[in-house]
């Protein structure tokens, strides 16, 4: 099943209607690539994660942190699988919602409003889970990743696209930096950690993949935008944190540079009870 993907102004997000924040968006996208989607992925990475867990028609899948729904949205679209988006912001859900109407997909795309720690959802509700560029938000990932577990038939995927770290002890005020500059808390994990976390939480880990010259692109390109419109940013959100953000991107091109940072797609599969 193949229809046009739906793109959104993230600037509807957080209720924030910025004149800066859509300058930023139209910086950073290439046509065709802005769903919403607030991280460093392209649809190039949506699509080949549906493609790897083989979604199709007739599949149920979970989004866990699916913000504004744009890219599950697009994957329901192409695949024609049943999406559920679980979000903690009720904005999120709102301008979710009303692109899966503005889609024609709204019977069979839905979103809740929940935490991502306790979703309610009768355990194996879903064949697949899935979730983008949200995991460092999460402190304890082995109960999250229990929690998964949980709402997964058996046999069920999970697969999850999440920036990871290598911090060393050298590595103190870059990891200070980078916090000060995101402005919310980050519990980054090594790819070894995550793995461990997975098999901790009773999963079998099938593949990774790891992305890292385009991811590098969409960051400078992050940086670039932000740099480019900074003061319009700075009368928005004020001139000290937009500092602080752009010096966060330089710190994450440094990381990627220095080969202490990477984006990475993680599958795993519940076993047969």
């Amino acid at each position: 099943m193949q229809q046009e993907h739906v793109g959104i102004d993230y600037s509807a997000i957080h209720r924030i209607d910025s004149p800066a924040n859509r300058l930023l968006r139209r910086d950073v996208w290439e046509p065709g690539n802005d769903l919403g989607q607030q991280s460093f992925a392209t649809v190039r990475y949506f699509d080949d994660l549906a493609a790897r867990l083989g979604i199709g028609a007739g599949d149920s899948v979970l989004d866990v942190g699916s913000g504004t729904g744009g890219p599950a949205i697009h994957i329901a679209s192409t695949t024609g699988c049943r999406m559920t988006g679980v979000e903690i912001t009720e904005v999120g859900v709102e301008v979710s919602e009303r692109l899966a109407r503005e889609a024609g997909l709204d019977d069979r795309v839905s979103f809740v409003q929940a935490d991502g720690m306790s979703m309610p959802f009768e355990d194996g509700s879903f064949d697949i889970a899935i979730s983008m560029n949200v995991m460092n938000v999460f402190e304890d990932k082995v109960a999250l990743f229990r929690e998964v577990r949980r709402l997964l038939k058996p046999g069920g995927r999970w697969a999850f696209l999440s920036g990871t770290f290598a911090f060393d002890e050298g590595d103190a005020e870059v990891r200070m930096r980078m916090q000060r500059g995101y402005a919310i808390p980050q519990y980054t994990d090594t790819l070894e950690s995550y793995k461990a976390k997975l098999m901790e939480a009773g999963f079998v880990i099938d593949e990774v993949v790891e992305y890292i010259s385009d991811f590098r692109v969409q960051m400078d390109r992050w940086r670039t935008a932000w740099i480019r419109h900074r003061d319009a940013i700075a009368l928005e959100q004020g001139a000290e944190q937009t500092d602080h953000h752009i010096d966060y991107f330089t710190c994450y091109l440094e990381m990627i540079d220095a080969g202490k940072a990477s984006n990475h797609l993680v599958i795993s599969t519940r076993p047969e009870d």
